[in-house]
């Protein structure tokens, strides 16, 4: 068809009209619809990319940090062994309290072999550790020791623990210590002061050492009904003779929270 024609006159301006009003329409819905930048609205950034990205892997600013082992920060400080029970003083080298953790203590000999490796059981206070400040000392024990005079490294590494502030809420100091040896029990008495927001509970240790000074034996005990300022004194028994030549060397103590293992529920009076 012609875009002139004898009666009408040239018609082809009416379709560039219509093909205008098309095409103004068709954009107006693009806007509405989004698919057309407008200038009404912010742009967002253009994507980049770089050669060395890795998008498998969180960077690490956007991930979080990685949450210490366990074992951060207890540290074997000293160790020996009398009648069959291994004994050892550990320390919290971290700058936060250990509210409550159990450990595993491991005695190797001079290969490697494991000669000792425990936890204690689910009631025992043999391998637990509470209310340790930072720079504190705390020991523990554990038995039968099996072929003592072969080992030759102990260690500790925490199979749950408990981190709290830098500063605890609670302390317990001990003062002078005595010991008492009976035919079949080995008594150490000790002064104990609690303080701050105590639960009432408490955890003690008496380090045993040998004449050359080397850590023998632990008597360990928890005691119940403290109340902060008030002096106390405890009694902390083993239940067998020692070797004569042993001596108290310290007495250590340290708060329990409230629900911790091995915490038997009581009333005080």
């Amino acid at each position: 068809m012609s875009p002139w024609t004898e009666k009408t006159g040239p018609v082809w301006p009416l379709y560039a009209g219509f093909a205008l009003l098309a095409l103004a329409a068709g954009a107006g819905l693009l806007l509405l619809t989004g698919v057309v930048d407008s200038d009404d609205e912010p742009r967002p950034p253009k994507a980049t990319t770089s050669a060395t990205a890795t998008p498998d892997r969180p960077s690490p600013s956007a991930s979080a940090a990685p949450a210490p082992a366990p074992g951060d920060g207890l540290q074997v400080v000293s160790w020996g062994h009398a009648r069959g029970q291994l004994a050892l003083v550990v320390r919290n080298t971290s700058a936060r309290t250990v509210e409550q953790a159990r450990v595993r203590i491991t005695a190797t000999d001079a290969r490697g072999a494991v000669l000792l490796s425990t936890t204690g059981g689910a009631g025992d206070v043999c391998c637990t550790v509470t209310g340790l400040a930072p720079g504190a000392d705390v020991a523990l024990f554990a038995d039968p020791l099996p072929r003592p005079g072969d080992v030759r490294s102990v260690d500790v590494d925490a199979v749950s623990l408990d981190a709290g502030p830098a500063t605890p809420a609670a302390s317990v100091r001990a003062g002078r210590a005595t010991l008492r040896r009976l035919p079949d029990d080995t008594v150490v008495s000790a002064g104990l002061v609690a303080r701050g927001d105590l639960s009432g509970y408490v955890a003690a240790q008496a380090v045993l050492v040998d004449a050359r000074g080397r850590v023998a034996q632990v008597v360990s005990g928890r005691f119940y009904c403290f109340e902060p300022g008030r002096p106390r004194t405890v009694r902390l028994h083993l239940f067998h003779a020692v070797p004569a030549g042993l001596r108290v060397q310290r007495v250590l103590a340290q708060p329990v929270p409230a629900g911790a293992p091995g915490v038997v529920p009581g009333r005080c009076g």
